[in-house]
C-alpha cells in the first residue's frame, strides 16, 4: 500500500512526538536558479537583467537578504551574463533569466558564501486580524494585500508555504483564539497536521505594525513589520541555520526494509539524519515494512553506502532490486 509522503511523515511524527534530529524534513523547491530583471532583448538589456536577476537568486541560494548588496559579490553581479543560460520575455518589460546551477554554486562558494539546499522547511502561515469587524480567519482572508505580500516574498526567497484550510468550525475558532493570543504551541501542533515543519504567525493589530512570530526547526523567534517582514526574517533564520559551506547536495533515494513499527521508523530516521554529509531526510513512501527516503547528501551513492555501514544498525541489502535506490535493511 502506498501513501503520500508528507501525510505519512506528519502522522508518524505526531504519534512519536518528536521531529527528525539534525535535519529538517523539508520539501524540494523548484526555480531556485531563476530570477527576473528589467531589460530589453539586446546585449546591454540582457546584461542588466542578468545582474538584477542574479541578485535575487543569490539571496534565495544563500538565505541572506544582505547578499543582494554584499560587496564581496559585486564582481559576480557585474559579470552575471557569464552565468546565464536562458532569457525569456515577461510582462512589464522584464526578462526571466535562468542560471547555470553548478557554475553559480561554485562561484558563490569561491566568494565565501554558504548555500541553502533545495530541500527546505515547509511553513504553515497563520495570518489573523484583530481589526474591528475583520473576518475571523486563520488564512488571511481579512488581509488580502498582506497575504499577497507574504506569498510574493516566499516565492522570492524560495520558502515553501502552506495555509490552514478545511478545518472544522470549532477547531478553527479555537486556533483563531490561540493565534490572537500569540500562543505558538497549539499552532505548531496544527502545522504538523498539514505536514509542515514550522509555523509562522502574523497578527494584524490596529495602529501597530504586524507582529510576526515563528516556531520550527530553527527555533522560535519574531519580528515586527508590515508586508513581508515575517517571511523575510524567517527565511534569514532558516538560511543561517541550514546553509552550508559545502557544495550543493545531491538527491539520493534509500529504501530501508525491516521497519515494522513506529519505534523502527524513529530509529531509522535518526540514523539517516545523523550521517555525516546528510542535510535533509524526507520520507517518500511506505510499503509494508519498507520505507523509501530521499536524502540530500554531499556525496555519491557509494559514499552514502560506506557511511551507512558505520552505523552498525543499517546494512546494504544487495539481494533486493534497486530500482535506482540504495537498498538497506534495519538489523533487528
Amino acid at each position: 500500500m502506498r501513501f503520500v509522503n508528507r501525510i505519512v511523515a506528519a502522522l508518524l511524527v505526531a504519534v512519536l512526538g518528536t521531529a527528525l534530529p539534525g535535519a529538517a524534513c523539508g520539501v524540494a523547491v523548484e526555480g531556485l536558479y531563476e530570477g527576473t530583471g528589467a531589460g530589453e532583448a539586446t546585449d546591454a538589456g540582457r546584461a542588466a537583467a542578468a545582474s538584477d536577476a542574479l541578485r535575487q537568486v543569490a539571496v534565495r541560494l544563500t538565505g541572506r537578504r544582505a547578499a543582494a548588496t554584499d560587496p564581496a559579490l559585486a564582481a559576480l553581479y557585474a559579470d552575471a551574463g557569464r552565468l546565464a543560460r536562458t532569457f525569456r520575455a515577461a510582462p512589464g518589460g522584464q526578462l526571466v533569466v535562468s542560471f547555470d546551477a553548478d557554475a553559480l554554486d561554485a562561484s558563490l562558494l569561491q566568494a565565501g558564501q554558504r548555500l541553502w539546499s533545495r530541500e527546505r522547511p515547509l511553513t504553515l502561515v497563520v495570518l489573523v486580524s484583530a481589526r474591528p469587524g475583520a473576518a475571523r480567519s486563520l488564512s488571511g482572508s481579512a488581509e488580502p494585500e498582506l497575504r499577497r505580500a507574504v506569498v510574493a516574498a516566499a516565492q522570492l526567497r524560495g520558502l515553501p508555504l502552506a495555509w490552514p484550510t478545511g478545518l472544522p468550525a470549532g477547531v478553527e475558532q479555537a486556533r483563531i483564539d490561540d493565534a490572537l493570543a500569540g500562543r505558538l504551541a497549539p499552532l505548531a501542533d496544527l502545522a504538523r497536521q498539514y505536514g509542515a515543519d514550522a509555523v509562522l504567525l502574523g497578527r494584524v493589530v490596529p495602529g501597530a505594525a504586524t507582529a510576526w512570530t515563528w516556531s520550527g526547526p530553527a527555533g522560535e523567534g519574531g519580528a515586527t513589520g508590515a508586508g513581508d517582514e515575517g517571511v523575510q526574517a524567517l527565511a534569514d533564520r532558516f538560511g543561517a541555520q541550514f546553509a552550508t559551506a559545502g557544495a550543493r547536495a545531491g538527491q539520493i533515494d534509500a529504501v530501508v526494509r525491516g521497519v515494522r513499527d513506529l519505534a523502527g521508523y524513529a530509529q531509522v530516521s535518526s540514523l539517516l539524519a545523523a550521517l555525516a554529509g546528510v542535510r535533509t531526510v524526507t520520507l517518500e513512501e511506505v510499503s509494508g515494512d519498507a520505507l523509501r527516503f530521499r536524502l540530500a547528501f554531499d556525496g555519491d551513492t557509494d559514499a552514502l553506502r560506506r557511511a551507512v555501514r558505520d552505523t552498525g544498525r543499517l546494512l546494504p541489502d544487495d539481494s533486493s532490486p534497486s530500482g535506482g535506490a540504495l537498498q538497506l535493511v534495519l538489523r533487528p
